[in-house]
């Protein structure tokens, strides 16, 4: 590990390590971080805390996988002790001969990058969720902790997702993280529970009492009494005069002497200084500090911070991609929700419990998916997912159901068809299928295949489904 072994290339900015490159970035040199996809690694100057936050977030908010899951080592200064730097980088070191100490761990990162399927994701929501994943598996990560972080503008940040949105964004990191989670990617556990400006969703909020008449919070607070003797009730004010500091009562002029013997104090009042309205209950409102918007605080938007622990399906996803979110193909016409489509076959399940008929459900699964999503656009993707669709519900009965899975797994229902018949109509859908891809993607081969279940009433619909899943 002698210093000797480490190669400095000061014009170029590049340092070498036992045939590993690394880029170095500083303030006093050209940031060009397309430059870093060539190297094992992007070293940055730590002394300056907003530079390496901005090189930091550059890098992990690219879009090309090269670049956002690159190991990224900060030399020197204190940059890695802020708590967002920190969960964005993998390694610290304070001198070039200490590379040799994190070679390895740099090693280990791009050879898992190497394993994953990247592919093009059908939308932005996909995309995100996508990058995050990648970016979980290349650095072991089982869970996605939130961190609790002033400068972000929900007050707790989930770092490499926040480097996706702009500050004034950065509450749709709560938005993806649910669409994950509905997905069955993470599984979550409560932690707990913001408010957001209903105007810009910030969560930078000044609560406040106000008068309920004019809306200022400017104002006086006086004990309400309430004189036994004689009954009467008003504010204490009423009770002080300007000579002494006795308490005499302006109904009936007698000197209060003992709280709780003669009066008491059952309440407050208070007085507005802008409109002078006397009111006993606040209106309580949040100021946002981000848009100036004054929040009733019955309209702030409530949201929960969770602790999320990637699924089986999510490390699944990890590895092949994830290429759309449940809405990108629920919206495909001739398809309904999967939800609806599980609904479905527990009533199927029950009604053949009666009749004991015959009623299946298929899968058809592009087997070859990822790397197919791999090599076409977005919008080859959702026009290849229409054909599909189109050519499945033109060979079925108009009864029949088509739903989504995931964007490589069809379900239909054929209910009410002998299992025979159900599995000759899959066998000329698939040929059908292959002949549409073969005509739109003549340079790509792409692998379909279908398995036919037949529906057994012994059997829970729910379960049943799964196993036809798992095929």
């Amino acid at each position: 590990m002698a210093l000797e072994n480490v190669k400095i290339n000061a014009s170029s900015g590049t340092i070498e390590y036992l045939n590993t490159k690394y880029i170095y970035v500083s303030q006093s040199r050209d940031l060009k971080i397309d430059r870093s996809v060539s190297y094992a690694g992007i070293i940055i100057d730590g002394k300056n805390l907003d530079f390496t936050k901005m090189v930091v977030k550059r890098i992990r908010g690219n879009q090309n996988s090269e670049i956002y899951l690159k190991p990224i080592i900060i030399l020197n200064g204190n940059a890695h002790r802020d708590v967002f730097i920190k969960n964005l980088i993998d390694g610290v070191i304070f001198s070039f001969d200490q590379i040799p100490l994190i070679n390895e761990h740099v090693s280990e990162i791009n050879n898992l990058s190497k394993e994953i399927t990247i592919i093009n994701s059908i939308s932005f929501e996909a995309m995100i969720v996508s990058k995050l994943l990648y970016f979980m598996f290349t650095r072991n990560l089982k869970m996605l902790e939130p961190v609790p972080y002033a400068l972000s503008n929900t007050n707790y940040s989930f770092p490499f997702l926040a480097c996706n949105f702009s500050d004034f964004e950065e509450f749709q990191v709560l938005e993806m993280l649910e669409i994950a989670t509905q997905e069955g990617l993470f599984k979550h556990k409560f932690l707990d529970r913001i408010y957001l400006c209903s105007n810009c969703k910030s969560s930078h909020l000044s609560f406040r009492e106000a008068c309920p008449k004019c809306g200022s919070s400017h104002t006086d607070t006086f004990d309400i009494v309430h004189h036994f003797p004689c009954a009467y009730v008003g504010p204490i004010t009423d009770f002080t005069n300007d000579i002494d500091d006795q308490l005499n009562c302006p109904k009936c002029s007698k000197k209060l002497k003992h709280i709780g013997v003669d009066y008491d104090k059952p309440s407050v009042l208070h007085q507005c200084k802008n409109c002078d309205n006397r009111f006993q209950d606040f209106h309580v409102k949040a100021k946002c500090m981000s848009c100036t918007f004054d929040n009733p605080v019955e309209t702030l938007v409530d949201k929960e911070i969770n602790e999320y622990t990637l699924t089986k399906k999510g490390e699944s996803y990890a590895l092949q991609g994830y290429v759309s979110t449940p809405k990108d193909i629920e919206d495909i016409i001739g398809t309904v929700k999967f939800d609806t489509f599980k609904t479905v076959c527990r009533y199927e399940v029950e009604r053949l419990r009666q009749t004991e008929g015959s009623s299946n459900i298929v899968a058809i699964n592009i087997v070859n998916a990822g790397q197919f999503y791999a090599k076409v656009g977005s919008n080859a993707q959702q026009m290849l997912l229409k054909d599909l669709v189109g050519e499945i519900r033109s060979s079925i009965r108009s009864s029949d159901m088509i739903t989504f899975y995931s964007s490589s797994v069809i379900l239909v229902t054929m209910f009410e068809i002998p299992t025979k018949i159900s599995q000759r109509i899959m066998d000329d859908v698939l040929k059908l299928l292959e002949k549409l891809i073969q005509n739109n993607f003549k340079d790509l081969v792409i692998e379909i295949k279908s398995n036919v279940h037949q529906l057994n009433y012994n059997l829970s619909s729910e379960l049943q489904i799964n196993q036809l899943i798992g095929m």
